[in-house]
């Protein structure tokens, strides 16, 4: 049976294509090279089958095999590009194609694609169908990553939810204490018959109420400017023991009743932020101290060892579960105890925010339940002969 074939290429390819189809006495080939002549030719003489390079002059996409179609509705075509075009291979598949051909192809497999189409298969040519197996395979491994990183972004978001809503309810809880406290003392104060004693007992009641409720408001600024890219640390020469001497001291005294054991080196000279990093050995030492059970000394060291300068708290109290450490680190707001059964006090950006801290200067920060019982916390930042080139232009 005699098909009628339209051949539209370019010059080079069409005769190569009409010399190989002078073989097939069963094919009438119409060549041109000219896209507009082929829509005529196609919508003049209704050829069986159409084979056409899609990216001829004046076209883009699959506009050309939707222009053929329209010419020529019965015509079957053969759409030819390159073969790593496999978007617009799948697309002319998706038009209406009865097959593709890439134009690396040679002559002969174009023919056999002619076959094909006009025994009524679809046809691909081998080189079109391996590419687009690969493009399927990797377009597989994309949807997996994609649907993998769906999955992490909403059990994110989520945990985000989460903790925002922990946030809140433990926010409230924190901030209730100070309020009522520094409520109470000036409904006093406006007593004139108190006595002076009692009026400066109850000042430093109200003095202290307030500096918690700064202390709250001072980390959540912190932790919104390390979020924003905005934080920055004031780097000078320090001694290090000055600070953690200092820590230690206010530690004692906001917790009388736990002993501390510290051994401080005599100089641990670096570059830091002295206040910011005197915060994070105060953090330690009162999360060890509140922690710890009634006559259990809360130990710290500080000292140079070859990896920097390391301080570790070490406590005696039931021991913080790995879990928690690891969300108390990378998670803010998480205090390790549940809002409503909490017996102490942290809005719990404590060691989210002194673990940031640390790594603003450098270093690393950690903490390990210990097998007898109790919670080992500890820093290590570098010391100041490995700082000092690295500290200009700091902030």
């Amino acid at each position: 049976m005699v098909r009628s074939v339209l051949l539209c290429d370019t010059a080079t390819e069409v005769s190569a294509l009409d010399a190989a189809a002078i073989d097939e006495p069963d094919l009438v080939v119409e060549v041109t090279s000219d896209a507009l002549r082929a829509l005529e030719t196609a919508a003049r003489s209704r050829p069986e089958i159409v084979v056409c390079r899609l990216s001829m002059e004046g076209f883009t996409g699959t506009e050309l095999l939707t222009r053929l179609h329209d010419s020529s509705p019965d015509s079957l075509i053969v759409a030819r590009l390159h073969a790593e075009e496999t978007v617009r291979a799948a697309a002319s598949l998706t038009r209406g194609a009865s097959g593709v051909v890439a134009v690396e192809d040679s002559p002969g497999e174009v023919l056999d694609a002619i076959r094909a189409v006009s025994a009524g298969a679809v046809a691909l040519s081998p080189r079109i169908a391996r590419a687009l197996g690969g493009a399927l395979v990797d377009a597989t491994s994309e949807v997996d990553r994609l649907a993998a990183e769906l999955d992490e972004i909403r059990h994110s978001v989520s945990a985000g939810t989460a903790a925002k809503a922990d946030f809140l309810s433990n926010i409230s809880h924190e901030l209730r204490t100070p309020v009522t406290v520094a409520k109470g003392i000036a409904y006093v104060l406006r007593n004139p018959s108190i006595a002076e004693d009692e009026r400066e007992e109850f000042l430093g009641q109200l003095q202290g109420s307030l500096d918690k409720l700064m202390g709250i408001v001072d980390e959540i600024i912190t932790m919104s400017e390390l979020e924003r890219g905005t934080f920055q640390l004031t780097l000078i020469e320090v001694d290090l023991a000055e600070a953690v001497h200092r820590a230690v001291a206010a530690a004692q005294d906001q917790h009388p009743s736990v002993t501390i054991e510290a051994s401080i080196a005599p100089s641990l000279p670096t570059v830091a932020d002295e206040q910011r990093l005197e915060g994070v050995v105060t953090e330690l030492l009162d999360n060890a101290c509140r922690y710890s059970p009634d006559g259990a000394p809360v130990e710290l060291t500080a000292r140079a060892m070859s990896e920097g300068i390391v301080v570790s708290v070490t406590d005696r109290g039931e021991g913080l579960d790995r879990t928690v450490a690891k969300r108390s680190f990378e998670e803010p707001f998480t205090t390790g105890e549940g809002v409503l059964r909490k017996e102490r006090s942290g809005v719990g950006v404590g060691l989210h925010l002194a673990r940031q801290l640390v790594i603003e200067h450098g270093g690393t920060l950690w903490a390990d339940p210990l097998p007898g019982g109790g919670t080992r916390a500890a820093f290590c930042i570098p010391p100041l002969d490995r700082r000092v080139g690295s500290s200009a232009g700091a902030a």
